[in-house]
């Protein structure tokens, strides 16, 4: 049996609906508390006082701070996939693809601000008990599900030059250099948020397709 928090839980150890609204519950107030005082200073305790409930409530639905924090980078992760993915999907070309993960990459940052300022301060600052970023402990425990492979930029790299639409550049390097500049419309945002994210994309595309593609002998 669960507490009266959770009630029990449904077959095969899944999850009540009371139990998955109270994580969420908890992992926006998560959100806004990062969003507000800093990951640094986002404890336990404040995210509970936040949530309107005990502190032991927060610790029976994520066993610790570092749970919390992957609760929160997956349900943003998520969330994302279900805008960026059907738009690349729908691009046949490796550069179509490119232009739409950028473009719905962005529109994302610009329509989820509160999540995007969260998960860059947390890239930045968490680190597990072992001393690793998230970004490095995930990719040690294990491998990642199809879709979240799928918004990584290296594959539609690697796809241009195997299909010869992009010149033979290392994919990997130009990936660092477009997640890099999608970070920064998030840094931009956060000290400005009258920055036009939507047009910054659109200057994205220009710039990565320019830099990516195969140039006519």
């Amino acid at each position: 049996m669960r507490s009266s928090e959770g009630g029990s839980s449904g077959a095969g150890g899944g999850r009540t609906f009371t139990e998955r609204a109270r994580r969420a519950q908890i992992v926006g107030c998560a959100i806004e508390l990062v969003n507000e005082v800093g990951f640094g200073q986002a404890s336990v305790a404040r995210i509970a006082q936040r949530a309107g409930v005990a502190k032991s409530v927060v610790l029976y639905h994520f066993a610790n701070k570092e749970e919390l924090v992957r609760a929160i980078v997956g349900d943003i992760f998520v969330t994302g996939a279900t805008v960026m993915l059907p738009a690349m999907a729908a691009e046949e070309t490796a550069a179509g693809k490119l232009a739409a993960y950028i473009r719905s990459n962005l529109a994302f940052i610009n329509s989820h601000r509160p999540e995007s300022f969260a998960i860059l301060d947390i890239m930045t600052s968490f680190r597990t008990q072992e001393g690793l970023r998230l970004d490095e402990a995930a990719s040690r425990e294990a491998r990642p599900t199809a879709e979240m492979a799928n918004l990584d930029p290296v594959g539609i790299f690697e796809l241009g030059q195997r299909t010869g639409e992009f010149r033979p550049l290392p994919a990997p390097m130009l990936a660092i250099a477009l997640r890099t500049a999608i970070d920064g419309a998030v840094w931009q945002l956060s000290r400005d948020p009258d920055f036009d994210a939507l047009a910054y994309g659109e200057e994205l595309v220009t710039i990565f397709d320019l830099a990516s593609r195969r140039q006519e002998p």
